[in-house]
């Protein structure tokens, strides 16, 4: 990725607290992308104090986490990261406004810890949702501290895309914090280029904005660790069926009825197994769908551990990521997409887009029409009658790939130089 335009060089402090904002925190031990774990330790590892403040929930199952702290915060040291898991509204399944509920706990439980964290010289603050940008503000403000803004996903935008947000007094809100959150940011880290393109096009400065997209963590996908997996028969759990898996949140973002109208094509091809692992607003009516249309083939798991994910994934023989129509969607550069490439299996995209590009460019696997479940099924089939041996080909090709250009490690260095380069705005 090398050293990106707008990276300055200054003269760094020997060792900063960073104090990151973020309402999902995920370790090893949890279930989704430890992406920001990965980058805090990195952080404690060059030398620097870094405090994490944080939702007391399993997002994935939208319960506590931490199931006996009732209001109380809890504080953990977790690989020399001070963690505070703050109290929040956990039930916020089935509508936007329970979901909005979630993110306001969110801002009202963690301001008076954020505030109270004593000196602070860098405050990371990681969206979606858009209320964290609004908290990091608030608190760079207070503190006159600079904010590194990271945006996983472009907010009011994504929502009104999907048509979450449909009301214009809420959009106009939503638009106005936003453009709040890009002034105040001293930096903002983009997940895609399409993400950057679109903060870049509302007027932020471009030198502002650096790249950092998903990548894979190689200490957790080493050979080693995926070379045990596949020889522990963790295949064999699927009665040897040729497995077409998809590993991930199940939401509406997510297309899954891409791949869900696959299977019911394929139903009558029974050494296909469609798995399904993950949680999500969508999974209760995917799982609806799939006993309506009697489908056998398909197969719902829960999420697991990010420490087990390389076992399960190593389970499939391709991977599918489904996205949905229109222009907005095809920035998507979803982590799970890396963890596939690490596992070294074809990957099939169903849509265009940057996913499809990283695949195109990879040789990696094959790209077809978003939201058509025929397309995938021709593209599973071929892969069905391939070789064992070229399919492995294909996913070591993936894996050399993102070994190359997508090295978590490497990110992780950029991201680092941005935080403590950073300089307040006007400085």
């Amino acid at each position: 990725m090398g050293v990106q335009p707008g990276l300055r060089t200054y003269p760094s402090r020997p060792s900063m607290k960073v104090l990151i904002i973020s309402q999902i925190f995920e370790t090893h031990a949890d279930t989704g992308s430890d992406r920001h774990f990965y980058f805090a330790k990195r952080l404690v590892e060059a030398g620097h104090t870094v405090t994490v403040i944080t939702a007391n929930v399993d997002y994935k199952n939208a319960a506590p986490k931490i199931a006996d702290a009732g209001v109380r915060p809890v504080a953990m040291k977790v690989d020399g990261i001070d963690v505070r898991y703050v109290p929040v509204f956990t039930r916020f399944r089935g509508s936007f406004s329970r979901r909005i509920l979630f993110f306001v706990s969110f801002v009202l439980s963690a301001i008076g810890f954020s505030l109270s964290e004593k000196g602070v010289d860098v405050i990371y603050a990681i969206s979606t949702p858009l209320s964290v940008g609004v908290l990091g503000s608030v608190l760079s403000l207070i503190k006159r501290r600079p904010m590194v803004f990271e945006v996983t996903d472009v907010w009011p935008d994504a929502a009104i895309q999907v048509g979450v947000l449909r009301q214009p007094l809420v959009i106009r809100l939503a638009r106005f914090l936003e453009r709040m959150s890009y002034a105040q940011s001293a930096a903002i880290i983009a997940l895609t280029r399409g993400i950057r393109d679109n903060i870049v096009a509302k007027q932020v400065p471009a030198d502002r904005v650096f790249l950092v997209p998903n990548g894979v963590d190689f200490g957790l996908f080493s050979p080693r660790s995926i070379g045990d997996a596949r020889a522990s028969g963790a295949a064999r759990s699927f009665d040897g069926k040729f497995v077409v898996m998809y590993l991930g949140a199940h939401g509406l973002y997510n297309a899954l009825d891409t791949v869900v109208g696959a299977a019911a094509l394929l139903k009558h091809v029974r050494e296909i197994l469609v798995v399904l692992v993950g949680n999500g607003d969508e999974k209760p009516r995917l799982q609806r769908l799939v006993d309506e249309l009697g489908l056998s083939n398909v197969e719902f798991l829960s999420t697991v551990p990010r420490s087990e994910s390389v076992r399960l994934l190593a389970a499939a023989d391709v991977f599918v990521l489904p996205n949905r129509k229109g222009r907005f969607f095809e920035g998507n550069l979803p982590n799970k997409l890396f963890d596939y490439l690490a596992s070294a299996r074809p990957i099939i995209v169903a849509g265009a887009g940057e996913s499809a590009e990283v695949i195109s460019e990879a040789g990696a696997g094959v790209a077809v029409a978003a939201e058509d479940p025929a397309e995938v099924v021709e593209a599973i089939m071929a892969y069905f009658l391939t070789a064992p041996a070229e399919r492995e080909a294909i996913g070591q090709r993936g894996r050399s790939h993102a070994a190359r250009f997508y090295d978590r490690a490497t990110q992780a260095d950029i991201l680092i130089r941005v935080i403590e380069n950073v300089r307040p705005i006007g400085r």
